[in-house]
């Protein structure tokens, strides 16, 4: 079975400029307007190709994209603006009226016209694809025509529910609601008979009579939008008559369309009843049967034959509707005879009064798609968003976006304090149990079964390595000062009284260091003197030593590196997120929401959602910072108890006390050999000058404040507390940092340099 499709026509406009406007603007907001060019001059190509499309995929292409674009324009530019001083105006035809034209310099009236014409294309072409379904018979074919027709319809609800002041008569809200529902009953029409179609055997009666059913509700409420026949019935109630009168399709239907509308709203119906009849008599109800099929005759005898006349005048193929009239016509009437005469023979079923016979529930198989579900347009959509006019956008746009910015650095901040405070738990708590680094003094002493640390034992090698030589040196400037002395002592008097405050200046730094302490390390680590030092603990450490301690300092060990990754782990969030809202740009999402929000309703409802996609960087911060938090207490119980179980192995306080007097001794003693050179150098310089001062005749006093040519300096002091005059440069070599007698001049006489100076 067959049906003759009805095609919605389409509208037709006159050519309309769009360069010179948007150029303007452009130029006005920009500047330069070059890197839009293309854009612009292919917005206005399509607005002229889309005026001369066929009604096939392409033209569908075409229409989508030049609307895509209009949708794109309207947000990114304010076309009040751009309309404001020499306005665009769009003419349209009435697409019932071709010699009604309308004019606007709206763009919703440009938008309503483009999405109208979209909706008459894919009746053409769904009115296209049917026809060759009937030819090759092709499943995918219907599909298609039953897609067509419900987005047909979804486009036309779409303009009735967003363009409610339409100024012509094809847009008025009763023609789109007409063409809605007409697309929508086609769509069922041709679903239902497919079913009819393939259903040989008869086995879905049920479901045919109900799917019958809601075709013929669809058409009856598609005739009652245009029938003009009963609106004046009620003459004594003015207002149901304005309200009956504004119902009714505004625009100027052929009547052929009428005569359609109701035949097969008649038509369908009586096929309902017909296929329920043809059940009833399956599940042997002959009588009920007889009732059902008797309702479908004589419906179809109600269709008037001056409604068959109309129906022949359509244009296509309307005889296939007059051939089903007939073929059902012959079809009931014979089956009525029929079984009508086997139940007076046979069945002797009682017949029910038609008035009583239970309706007939409908079934829909058909449902808009809105025009935001369309795939076509959402593809176009992608496009064009990432390809018109990309890089203008608006000023309040902007705005929208700084503020969204400052609630990201908010989030970032927040995250990042969070991140911090953790790192600051976890290092006071680390910093608390002396960790990693009492860990590490732990493994040595047990390496080296000795319970000293390595650092003592390096320090004591290193003063034993060099002892001898500072020995020496030490009696060699012992020798030179008591020889000094000597020389003294046969000078006249004021002359010794001046080389007697120079000894006695360098005779403070005599005792720098403690010999005592000294003569214990002197012969390393080995020696018993320094071992008899930490005595005790030697003891204990070698009586505590076992396996089990290696593996608990292993379990803490372990701990400490999970640590150490959790923290890596920590940052590594951290950059991620500072990466991903640097990268983050929801332009085109408020500029697609700008139209239907306004900033209030974006900030509450856009921006909290669109900072969702950062939630999965908070929470795994939050599970990282949580296992740290309970591998920090596992780590504080497992060394704590280590500490318990091995009470010697830090070392007790008096031995703790002795490796850091060993390590301050260390700092003095460096300072100690490093100056013996200095001192051995100064001590035979002033030797020598002593013994010059004997066989060289007085020269009388200088003038106070007159130097000489060579200075000649002290020895140096070395005492454990640095001299405090540093004003005066060092004529040492020395890299020494103390402010000893060698890099200074005396706290006694500050010119006592210049009196050794070369004659």
């Amino acid at each position: 079975m067959k049906t003759h499709l009805l095609t919605i026509p389409s509208k037709k406009t006159e050519e309309i400029n769009w360069i010179k406007p948007l150029n303007n603007y452009l130029l006005s907001i920009y500047g330069n307007t070059t890197s839009y060019q293309d854009d612009l001059n292919q917005f206005n190509k399509l607005r002229q190709d889309i005026r001369g499309v066929n009604s096939d995929l392409i033209g569908l292409k075409l229409y989508y994209k030049y609307y895509s674009q209009l949708e794109l324009l309207d947000l990114r530019i304010p076309f009040h603006t751009l309309n404001k001083h020499k306005k665009l105006e769009f003419i349209w035809y009435d697409s019932f009226s071709p010699d009604l034209s309308y004019s606007q310099n709206a763009l919703p009236f440009e938008k309503a016209n483009v999405l109208y014409n979209v909706g008459s294309l894919l009746s053409k072409f769904a009115v296209t694809k049917y026809t060759q379904s009937q030819l090759n018979e092709t499943e995918s074919n219907i599909k298609e025509v039953l897609l067509m027709l419900q987005q047909s319809s979804g486009i036309f609800d779409f303009i009735n529910e967003n363009f409610l002041h339409a100024p012509s008569q094809d847009l008025n809200q009763s023609t789109i609601k007409f063409l809605s529902k007409l697309t929508l009953a086609q769509s069922q029409e041709v679903f239902t008979l497919k079913v009819i179609s393939s259903d040989l055997n008869q086995s879905k009666n049920s479901l045919i009579s109900k799917l019958c059913k809601s075709t013929s509700s669809y058409f009856e409420d598609c005739y009652n939008m245009i029938n003009q026949e009963n609106q004046f019935d009620i003459v004594d109630e003015p207002e149901d008559i304005d309200e009956s009168s504004d119902n009714l399709v505004a625009a100027q239907i052929d009547e052929s369309w009428t005569s359609i509308i109701y035949f097969k709203y008649q038509f369908y119906k009586s096929l309902s009843f017909y296929f329920h009849g043809l059940q009833l008599e399956a599940n042997r109800k002959y009588g009920d049967a007889i009732a059902y099929f008797t309702k479908s005759q004589e419906i179809l005898e109600t269709i008037n034959p001056q409604i068959l006349k109309s129906v022949s005048k359509g244009s296509g193929d309307v005889y296939e509707l007059l051939d089903n009239y007939k073929y059902q016509s012959d079809a009931v009437g014979i089956k009525l005879a029929d079984l009508t005469k086997d139940n007076d023979l046979i069945y002797h079923d009682l017949i029910p009064n038609l008035q009583t016979l239970p309706a007939i529930k409908g079934m829909d198989s058909t449902k808009k798609i809105e025009l935001k579900n369309i795939e076509l347009l959402k593809e176009i959509n992608e496009d064009n968003y990432n390809s018109f006019l990309k890089n203008v956008i608006p000023i309040n746009i902007h705005e929208m976006a700084s503020y969204y910015s400052e609630e990201k650095s908010q989030l970032l901040r927040s995250e990042i304090d969070f991140y911090e405070i953790s790192n600051e738990e976890a290092n006071s708590v680390l910093e608390d149990l002396g960790l990693p680094a009492n860990l590490k003094k732990i493994k040595e002493k047990l390496e080296n079964k000795s319970g000293i640390s390595t650092d003592v034992v390096s320090i004591v090698d290193e003063i034993s390595s060099f002892a001898n030589q500072d020995l020496q040196d030490k009696s060699h400037i012992e020798n030179l000062k008591n020889e000094i002395y000597h020389e003294i002592s046969v000078l006249d008097q004021d002359k010794a009284i001046e080389y007697k405050k120079v000894m006695y200046e360098a005779s403070k730094s005599d005792k720098v260091i403690n010999m005592e302490l000294f003569n214990k390390l002197k012969n390393g680590s080995n020696s018993i003197e320094f071992k008899n030092l930490f005595k005790s603990e030697m003891d204990i450490s070698l009586l505590d030593i076992d396996n089990s301690q290696d593996q608990q300092i292993d379990l803490i060990e372990n701990v400490l590196k999970e640590l150490n990754q959790i923290k890596r782990n920590k940052s590594q969030v951290i950059e991620q997120l500072k990466k991903e809202i640097h990268n983050d740009d929801i332009s085109d999402i408020l500029i697609l929401n700008s139209k239907f929000k306004n900033s209030n309703e974006i900030k509450s409802i856009i921006f909290p959602e669109e900072l969702k996609k950062f939630e999965k960087f908070n929470l795994k911060l939050d599970e990282y910072v949580n296992n740290e938090k309970q591998l920090l207490k596992k780590l504080q119980a497992d060394y704590k108890s280590f500490l318990k179980k091995n009470p010697s192995i830090m070392g007790n306080n008096k031995n703790m006390a002795q490796e850091n007097q060993i390590k301050n001794f260390y700092s003095d003693w460096k300072k100690f050999h490093n100056n013996l050179k200095k001192g051995l150098e100064f001590y035979t310089r002033f030797l020598n000058e002593v013994k010059q001062s004997q066989i060289v005749p007085q020269i009388p006093r200088p003038p106070p404040k007159q130097s000489y040519q060579r200075s000649f300096q002290p020895p140096p002091r070395e005492t454990y507390t640095p001299q405090s005059n540093s004003n005066l440069n060092s004529n040492s070599n020395s890299t020494s940092q103390s402010n000893l007698i060698y890099d200074q001049p005396s706290k006694y006489d500050p010119n006592m340099y210049s009196f050794f100076s070369s004659k």
